[in-house]
Formats: C-alpha cells, structure tokens, sequence
C-alpha cells in the first residue's frame, strides 16, 4: 500500500491552522526570550560574587536552562510534526476503511445477481415460453400451417412469461428490467411494462450479452456486460446474463438467453452518497467525491455528476486509476476541482466466488478536513490526563508529552536551585531571583500551552476515532440489511413457484419429492441458506432442500411457531414475514433466522394460502465475516479488544465477534444514547464493561429500500484502557 508523503511541520505550510500558527510563535518567542536572561544571570554572577565556585555553579544552572529551552523549542516543532501526523494518519485510515466499504457494499449486491440470473433461467414459465416460440419459427420456415391452437398457447405462454417476469421485478425492486430470448437474439417478453412496446421484438443478437449468453456451458455460469451502452436502454446498463435451457434443466442445450437489467445507477447513488459529510440543510459538503471507476479508468458512477460526471475518465493521478493488484489500495494528496486533495481508492476484491468487475473505490475530501478540530466539546467523563494515558493515543505522542513532563519539572528544579543559591549568596544575591522566577514563568507558561495543545489532540483523537466506530457500526448495519433485503425478495419469489403449489394442490409424494428437487436446485445456487421447507395448511414439512435434514424433518409440524403462523396470514404474493434470530428445533446450529412467504393457489399475486414457504437464514456464517470486517484496525491488524455485535430490539446480542466478552443472549448495560436509538440513527460514547473502558460506535437500522429491517443495532468497541 502507498501512503502520502508524512507530514513535516513547517509554520508556513497552509494546512497549518491560525490557532496553532500564533500557539507555535508563541512558544518559540517565549523560550527565545530565556536566552538573554541567562546571558544576564551569568553576568551577575560576575557581579555579585568573587567566588569562582559559585559563579560556575551559577553558569551551570543558567546553562542548564539554555539546554532545556533548546530542547524544548526541539520539542515543539516535534509536537507540531507529530500532531498533525497523527491527524493525517487518523483522517487516511477513516478514509481508506470508507473507500473499502464503498466497493465491498456494491461487490456483495452484485454477488447475489449472478445467483438470480443463473435461478431464473431455470423458471418454467420462461424455458415453455421459448420453446413454444422456436417451435412456432421452425413452422413458418418449413411452411407448415400454424393452427390457432398453436398461436394461442404462444400467446398463453408469453402472457404468463410476463406476469413471472412481472413478479420478479415487484419482488426485486434493484432491476429496471429483466427480458429472455429466442436463440437469434429476438425479445420474446420482458418484465417492464413501460418499456414493453420499445423492447418486444428488438433484435439483439449483435449485443456481447446475448452472445456471451449462449456460450455458457451450463446452468452454474453467467456473463456480466460491464457499464456500456444497450439498445434496451437510453441510458448505460450492466446486464447479467445466461442461457435459457431445454425443460429448464441445467445440463440441457441453449434455447435463448435471459438479461436482467441491475439498476446499478440508483444503487450505487445510495452507497456513494452514503458516508459523506452533510451540512445543515442536508447536502453533501463541498469538496467531497466519491465515485466508481471501471477497468479502464472511465466514471461509471459519481456523488456529483456536475465535477466528476460519469462516462469521462477520471481527474486523478494516473496511479489511482491503475491499480494492479486485487484489493490494493493507494492514498495520495493532489488538486482535485482545484482544491488541494487527499485522495483514497480501493480495488474491488469480489466476495466469496465472485469475482469483481475490477471496479475501484474512489474518495476524495478536501485536505484541511485532516487538520479541522472537532467542533463538538461533548463530555464523554473521561479526563484529558487518563485520555492522554489510553490506548487512542500513538506511544509517539505518549513520549512526547512525558519528555514535556520532564523538562518541565527539571526547569522547575533548576529554579529552585537557583534560589536556593541567591539565598546563599545574601544581599547580593537577591538580584537573581528576578531572573529564576522569569525562568520558572516562562517554562510553565510554554509547557502548559503545550500540555493544552496535547490535550486538544488526545480529544480530537477521541473524536476521530469514536467517528471511525459509527462509521463501522454503520457498514455492519448497512450490510446486512442489504443481504436481509435480499432474503425478504427471494422467499416472496419462491413461494410462487410451481413446484411449490403444485405439491400442495396435489398433496401426492411424486409432487412432493419434484418440490424438494425444485428446493434443492434454488439452495445449490443460493448457498446462504440452511434449509428451505414447504410446510401444508396444518403446520406439517412436506418437502425440504437439503436432503441431509430429510429424516429429521419428515412430517415435523411447526403450527406453533411464529414464521409459520406468519406465512399462513399472507394472502398476496409481495407479502413477506421473518421470525427473528431465535433458537429452532429444526437446525442444529444455535440459532435460525427465518424467512417466510405465503404459498397462494394456482401461484396467484393474490388468493388462497395453501401453506407456507420457510428459508432458514445462514446466520452464524453470514453475520460473522460482515461483523470481522467492521471491526477497528490499525494497519491493517484488529485492535486488541475490539469486538463488534448485533443486538435485537430486546436489546439481546444476537450475532458477535468476542463470545467471551459480549455472548449472544447477553444484554449489554451500554450508554443511554447508544440503546435508545432512531430509525438510522447513530452514536458514539463511552462505557465500562468486563473491567475495561471501552469506546463504542452504534447505528440503527434504517432498513434498504422497501425493507424495513427488524429493528436492530449494530455496535463496534475497542477498548481504551
């Protein structure tokens, strides 16, 4: 990783602030002002005493004090040097960690896409609907005689091509649209009313999706066109998309293609948005970008369009715009809009088997933000001394401020002395205490304007890092209330599915053993659940995915549990309800999070439940890796003690990274304003806890689109003594 060049105090440097400017000339001037009083003080002791020997000793403690206001003057420029360092240093990590969170958010929403194209190509509704279109163009080019029956139930599949591409799109609300194909590349239906009359019959057989499509070998792949142009679109799309395949098995030969239409646009606004700094009236503040780049360096999405627009490559050093290697990271300052800048960007990692786009993260903000000092003077009950003692400060700045100390006392000590030896000196000597009380004066006057300058910086470390935790809460509760969305989409999907209906209506073992086949295919591509069950009108498991858990769960009956009374009330298909994280009989893991959705007759938007659709949430190994990656570091290493956790609204840890010291089912005793949060609120503080103090960063969930969330908040510590 490259960082900026360090920081080297110069007063002249304009990121220097005026308060420091006249706080550093006014500690230099006023222990250059000692020198000609030692000068004076040695001249005396010519004056008032022809001892030799209390005339050295007089020079010595005068010399002595030259050494320590030289030393002191050293120190200074030293401290100067290291506080702002330590605000750069402390700036760029909170910056580097935004920058991550930025391309990490978008990477996992774009892992779930290659999981929903590759499960809708295998829909029935979609593999008839191309069938019976190819058969239909075979006739004509044979001039066989079409019968009305044949047009008929063309026009019958296309419909209902359009309804379950309809409910796909209701039901995942992240695709503007989502279209299939015959093999030459001719819409057959697509999901987007609006745009229905422009897109059906658009030939796109010259497009790289389509053709990328059809070269896929089997149902386990997918393309993915990166940001380009799309005569499905006036405006730049990124489409995933895959084969369409013979009776919508996997192995089977191409019959067409499906393209879904991610709305990546108005995603990635909300994750680039997010983050920035806001002012009074809700704006993002000046001088701060955020923004996407592809592969080739071009803006595919930017926080202000008007400075950083899209489609252009981006105003950066070139070394920002070609990062290398998978997950590196570059940090530099330059003039960005013609404003000094420190400028920080990421490369995409993918997460888990996908890939990435080779996308980078890009965050910009101006480089006095570094520098500011917190406007805020909360009282957090901890003493600037015990502050400058803890752990939030870099044993740099420690040392500085005990060599501070020392000097301090040692000036002192010479006063003292030299008082001591005026006395000794009688009538004569008097003149000299003038001169020792000057000396005592201007030493704890500096000193303590240091010991002052020291304490603002352990506040403003304080500050920075309490906002680096709310920043870490606030990925944590983002994160997973974007993968929770996802979960609340995909059972109100599945639970229209054929097999599952069709098993119901049919109530036979043949139907029941082709749903578990059908739940198996969906757990094989979406790898975050446990389990997915149907369960009948009376509460009874007739078919699951995992064939594993079969025995166990043949002919269990949930009737009492919350997710399955839940799912037997939902009577239209956009409905979906979620028993939050509790313990279950039906896993063996400790705790189930379960999803649930209302299997209608027939699959209807809207009728008669016939029963209920449950997907069992991996939790534990969801939950855990979003809550590792939120925890604080340093240099890339997890501070000693820091934990992060998610608690419901009984306020009961329900997902942790320190089981030892924040347990699930524990109730955490945390600051007032850390429990009684808003909807999307967020805070910070400090508490005591397992015999430390630790400082805490927590944000509520504000929900993800349409997804309300479950009232959970997300809080990150690290301890600080």
């Amino acid at each position: 990783m490259t960082t900026t060049q360090d920081i080297r105090f110069n007063i002249y440097n304009p990121i220097i602030t005026y308060e420091h400017r006249a706080a550093y000339d006014m500690i230099v001037s006023h222990l250059q002002e000692i020198f000609p009083i030692c000068n004076q003080g040695k001249c005396k002791a010519l004056e008032v005493s022809d001892d030799p020997q209390k005339q050295k000793q007089i020079n010595d403690l005068m010399e002595k004090v030259e050494f320590f206001s030289n030393s002191l003057i050293t120190i200074t420029t030293v401290f100067f040097d290291q506080l702002y360092r330590a605000k750069e240093t402390s700036s760029q990590s909170i910056s580097q960690s935004t920058a991550m969170i930025k391309i990490d958010m978008i990477e996992r929403n774009l892992l779930e896409r290659t999981c929903d194209v590759r499960w809708w190509a295998l829909e029935e509704a979609f593999w008839q609907c191309i069938t019976l279109a190819n058969k239909q163009k075979s006739s004509k080019e044979s001039k066989e005689k079409n019968t009305e029956t044949s047009n008929k139930d063309l026009i019958d599949a296309v419909n209902l091509a359009f309804t379950r591409l309809e409910d796909i799109r209701n039901s995942y609300t992240l695709y503007r649209d989502l279209v299939i194909t015959d093999l030459d590349g001719k819409i057959i239906a697509n999901s987007n009313s609006d745009r229905r009359k422009e897109v059906l019959g658009m030939d796109v057989s010259e497009e790289e999706w389509f053709q990328k499509a059809l070269q896929t070998k089997d149902g386990t792949e997918y393309f993915v066109q990166d940001i380009s142009k799309s005569k499905l679109e006036n405006t730049d799309s990124l489409i995933y998309s895959t084969a369409l395949r013979a009776e919508g098995d996997e192995q089977g030969e191409a019959i067409g293609t499906m393209g879904v239409l991610f709305d990546f646009q108005g995603e990635s606004q909300i994750i680039l948005n997010d983050y920035l700094p806001v002012s009074d009236v809700g704006e993002i503040q000046d001088n701060w970008f955020s923004f996407f780049t592809n592969k080739e360096g071009k803006v595919i999405c930017s926080s202000d369009e008007n400075f950083i627009p899209s489609g252009e490559i981006a105003d950066l050093p070139r070394r920002h715009r070609n990062l290398k290697n998978v997950g590196e990271t570059h940090v530099s300052t330059a003039v960005v809009s013609g404003n000094r800048s420190l400028i920080v960007s990421h490369k995409s990692e993918g997460f888990d088997e996908y890939k990435g786009l080779d996308w980078i993260s890009h965050l910009v903000l101006p480089e006095s933000a570094m520098f500011e000092r917190s406007s805020e003077n909360e009282d957090y009950g901890i003493s600037p001394q015990e502050l400058m003692n803890s752990k939030l400060i870099p044993d740099t700045n420690k040392q500085t401020y005990q060599e501070i100390q020392r000097n301090k006392g040692d000036i002192q000590l010479i006063s003292i002395n030299g008082i001591i030896l005026a006395t000794d000196l009688g009538k004569a000597g008097t003149s000299f205490i003038p001169i020792f009380d000057q000396i005592t004066t201007t030493g704890n006057s500096t000193t303590g304007k240091m010991e002052e300058l020291l304490s603002e910086m352990s506040s403003d470390m304080l500050h920075q890092n309490l906002m680096a935790l709310e920043n870490f809460s606030k990925q944590a509760i983002d994160l997973i209330d974007r993968n929770l969305f996802e979960r609340a989409a995909d059972v109100r999907w599945w639970s229209t599915d054929f097999a599952c209906w069709e098993a119901l209506q049919n109530q036979s073992e043949e139907k029941f053993e082709q749903a578990a086949k059908r739940l198996g295919i969906i757990n094989a591509s979406y790898t975050m659940y446990r389990d997915l069950v149907i369960a009948d009108a009376n509460g009874r498991i007739v078919a699951n995915s995992k064939a594993e858990n079969r025995d166990k769960l043949k002919r269990a009956n949930v009737s009492e549990q919350s997710w399955f009374r839940q799912g037997m009330q939902i009577s239209r298909s956009v409905e979906y309800g979620v028993q939050d994280v509790c313990n279950s009989d039906l896993e063996n893991e400790e705790t189930s999070l379960i999803y649930c959705g209302g299997i209608l007759e027939n699959g209807q938007r809207e009728g008669k439940v016939l029963g209920v659709l449950g997907i069992f949430f991996d939790w534990e190994n969801i939950a855990g890796p979003i809550l590792d990656g939120c925890l604080p570091r340093i240099e890339g290493e997890v501070v000693e003690g820091g934990a992060a956790f998610y608690v419901n609204e009984e306020q009961k840890v329900i997902a942790t990274t320190d089981h030892e010291n924040f347990g699930i089912g524990q109730i955490v005793e945390l600051p007032i304003e850390n429990l009684k949060l808003e909807t999307g609120e967020s805070a910070s503080g400090i508490f005591s806890a397992n015999n430390k103090k630790y400082i805490i960063g927590s944000s509520k969930t504000q929900g993800y689109r349409e997804y309300k969330g479950l009232g959970w908040t997300a809080h990150v510590v690290r301890p600080i003594d």
